[in-house]
């Protein structure tokens, strides 16, 4: 099999080195746009070649149930090839120890919608999709509540067959939707995909009782173990992924009814919103096009790089002359690593990852770290890391990536710190950075999110022997 493919068996560490300490050099003239102009007297400027090759990520990103999920479908595009994205989704009464249908025995189901919280979309939003919901089968050791599952885990178990399907245009997602609501109220809603389910469905979820499913979340989900909702191979275009909010006040099962009490009938619409505990979005990406082409290529200098958000795709980048530049003594004030988009086609549907993140692989090639300096933990913030620093975001004006290598290089060449020649670019959903102090030891630090939502994004760009796009590293430095 291909040795790029095989990549994905070495030990993968993402690390940052905080430092702090002190260099000879003024930190404010280093990496922070001070920089003096270069005359090749005092001030130089210099390039090195970079060799870049592509490979498939080993994701192992789980998914929580407060991040958006994705569905949908991306059937063949040209560049990266196909994706598909479903929602698992445990359910949980609104109500624990009495029963939701008040009289199950006088219970007549009118109608039962899934609604589904929308919130954005990647693609082609005039896409026409067709999704279709079953029910999770109860059997042990499926879908449980004790685990965080994997973008990559396998599709979970299901029983009784499609109880629930829609076709819809993700455009229309936010558009205003009208319904009754227990057969008097005229009830307007934004931003939800409604999905109406078999009536037949909801004789499960009146007949429980308070003796078993509805005495807590525990007892009712392991009776019900929730739905399958899933992009059908049948939708009309496969051109997009829309997402949802599982734990939104629009995210609900929803069950209309009418039940006699005291003689007298009445309209209810018992509920059951997703469970936070037992929540899966599978997406699955398959390689194809030009991307799995170099994938395919067996050349370890590819002049194209394919960056796909996760689950991902990454690239080796190898600095070209960095052990001959390290050994001279200089004032480095602004190294970076400079990365062009280049087109590719459907790139006006597909944009742009956001933002990339690099990280240098040591010697032996089995773990790496995050670059020391350029990229520190503030303990603050959104993300308690200093991202703006280190660069990474797609500047749309320029139609490139830039990466602040500035601090990390000054480190190797004044302190003999580890200047390691690969670095590694990729677009993860988040990572887990490592920090590798000057002693060696390695040190885990608090996970950072890089790229939300999930699967959103994808871009070309010009590896080290592209002809008028080349990926690069530049420096500006002087003499000391």
């Amino acid at each position: 099999m291909n040795r790029k493919l095989f990549a994905s068996a070495i030990t993968v560490l993402t690390g940052i080195f905080v430092y702090s300490s002190c260099t000879k050099v003024d930190s404010t003239d280093l990496g922070n746009d001070l920089i003096p102009v270069v005359d090749n007297v005092n001030t130089f400027e210099t390039v090195l070649d970079v060799v870049t090759d592509n490979f498939l990520y080993p994701d192992s990103t789980a998914y929580n149930a407060g991040d958006l999920a994705a569905l949908g479908l991306i059937g063949n595009d040209p560049e990266f090839g196909s994706t598909s994205a479903d929602i698992y989704a445990g359910l949980t009464s609104a109500v624990y120890g009495t029963h939701p249908f008040v009289n199950k025995d006088s219970v007549t189901v009118d109608s039962v919608v899934l609604s589904l919280a929308y919130s954005t979309a990647y693609g082609d939003t005039n896409s026409v999709q067709t999704v279709e919901v079953t029910q999770l089968s109860n059997a042990t050791g499926n879908f449980q509540d004790t685990t965080l599952y994997k973008l990559n885990h396998a599709p979970f178990a299901t029983t009784g067959g499609v109880r629930g399907t829609k076709t819809y245009t993700i455009r229309d997602l936010n558009d205003s939707v009208f319904y009754v609501n227990n057969g008097v109220d005229t009830v307007r809603t934004v931003n939800q995909l409604r999905i109406r389910m078999d009536p037949a469905f909801a004789t499960q979820l009146v007949n429980f009782d308070t003796s078993n499913a509805y005495r807590n979340d525990t007892s009712f989900t392991k009776l019900f173990r929730g739905l399958a909702i899933k992009m059908s191979a049948a939708s009309p275009t496969k051109n997009g992924l829309a997402y949802f909010n599982l734990l939104g006040d629009g995210t609900r099962l929803t069950v209309y009814a009418r039940v006699t009490v005291n003689g007298q009938v009445d309209t209810i619409s018992p509920y059951f919103k997703v469970y936070d505990q037992q929540t899966a979005n599978l997406i699955k990406k398959t390689p194809g096009g030009n991307y799995l082409a170099y994938l395919n290529n067996n050349n370890p200098d590819d002049d194209k790089v394919y960056i796909t958000s996760a689950p991902g795709s990454y690239a080796t980048v190898q600095i070209k002359g960095l052990d001959t530049f390290k050994t001279v003594s200089r004032v480095i004030h602004r190294a970076e690593l400079i990365i062009e988009k280049i087109p590719s086609q459907m790139d006006d549907i597909y944009t742009p990852v956001p933002t990339m993140f690099v990280n240098a692989v040591n010697a032996t090639g089995d773990s790496s770290f995050t670059l020391r300096n350029d990229f520190s933990y503030t303990g603050s913030g959104p993300n308690y890391y200093d991202l703006a620093n280190l660069g990474g975001s797609y500047i749309s004006s320029r139609t490139s990536y830039v990466f602040n290598l500035s601090r990390y290089m000054q480190g190797g060449v004044t302190k003999g710190l580890p200047l390691y020649k690969t670095l590694r670019i990729y677009a993860p959903y988040y990572t887990q950075p490592y920090l590798e102090t000057p002693t060696g030891t390695k040190l885990v630090m608090p996970r950072i999110y890089v790229n939300e939502p999930l699967a959103f994004g994808r871009v070309v760009v010009g590896g080290g022997s592209h002809p008028t796009k080349k990926m690069r590293v530049r420096i500006i430095y002087s003499k000391i």
